[in-house]
């Protein structure tokens, strides 16, 4: 196997596993402050992930090691300038940007510091950059292209946290002949994050691609059976248990089915309060509470008589 296809292969396996744990990360977004831990985890291995993906031709970035803060903090900014001039077609303020942000966010990470893009050319509206050009808070505008770094530190942290951002800058502005590796693997962080990355170890897309199929094909199983069931209601051949009656009601015409009460006869016919007999429960009236303990329990029958004859049930 040659070198470049290993290569290959590892970067295609960072990616699978990129497109899992995003995966992850998004489902577990349906219980949000509940698995803390978990979501602190997962993102710390998010972005480990994602710097082993950006590791380019075997260069691995070493963590920045900063020594203790000594004096007040200071704020230092420095400017490197985009080679537009060179390569006036290169995007590369996508390059710095990487998809939807994520490579610069990254660098502010790594680095400690603030990188944005100023100057002509970095707004993406240049309908609006023309309108904003000379009026307040927009003076960057005037100048040419280029990267504004910002850091907030103590002096001795400050400065190195700024030089290691400068020369990942000026690393990202490198344009290299023949295929561009960085480019490429932004592209393929873009598929993973829009749900349009192909797993290499399967022929199924990552998540959110064929969602859409997915989810037609269950409405379409959904339909199925529901006119299925309104079918066989229709005909009233539902099937099931017949409903279990007292014998007083054995001799009348009451639909035993629900599918016959639902379709044919409706709700089961009233009873007449009169007409009692037979029935599983005797009503009364309000005539009858005087009889109420008789008609519970002989116990509390005892009871009240024995209430009674001392003088009723609150006598003192």
């Amino acid at each position: 196997m040659r070198m470049g296809d290993n290569t290959n292969n590892n970067t295609q396996s960072i990616a699978d596993y990129l497109a899992q744990l995003l995966k992850d990360k998004k489902q577990l977004a349906a219980f949000p402050n509940v698995f803390v831990h978990m979501e602190r985890l997962l993102d710390d291995e998010i972005s480990k992930v994602r710097s082993n993906l950006f590791q380019i031709n075997g260069y691995v970035k070493e963590p920045l090691i900063l020594p203790e803060g000594s004096g007040p903090p200071v704020i230092h900014s420095e400017k490197v300038y985009v080679p537009v001039k060179e390569h006036p077609d290169f995007n590369f303020v996508g390059r710095i940007l990487g998809p939807r942000g994520l490579t610069a966010k990254q660098l502010e990470q790594e680095t400690g510091c603030k990188v944005m893009v100023r100057g002509k050319g970095s707004m993406r509206d240049k309908k609006k950059e023309e309108q904003n050009r000379g009026k307040p808070n927009w003076e960057h505008l005037n100048d040419e292209l280029h990267v504004l770094i910002t850091v907030e530190d103590s002096e001795n942290r400050a400065k190195l946290k700024l030089e290691r951002a400068v020369d990942e800058v000026k690393k990202l502005l490198t344009v290299s002949e023949g295929e561009d590796e960085l480019k490429k693997r932004q592209l393929m962080e873009l598929a993973i994050i829009n749900g349009t990355y192909r797993d290499s170890s399967s022929k199924n897309s990552s998540p959110g691609l064929d969602s859409g199929p997915r989810l037609q094909l269950a409405n379409q199983t959904l339909q199925n059976a529901l006119a299925s069931q309104a079918a066989v209601l229709r005909q009233g051949n539902l099937g099931g248990p017949p409903l279990i009656l007292s014998p007083r009601l054995q001799g009348l015409q009451v639909p035993t089915t629900m599918a016959n009460g639902l379709l044919n006869g409706g709700p089961p016919p009233l009873i007449n309060p009169a007409d009692t007999q037979g029935l599983l429960y005797a009503q009364y009236g309000i005539a009858d509470y005087s009889n109420y303990a008789s008609l519970t329990s002989p116990l509390l029958a005892d009871y009240q008589a024995h209430a009674d004859a001392a003088g009723g049930l609150f006598a003192r």
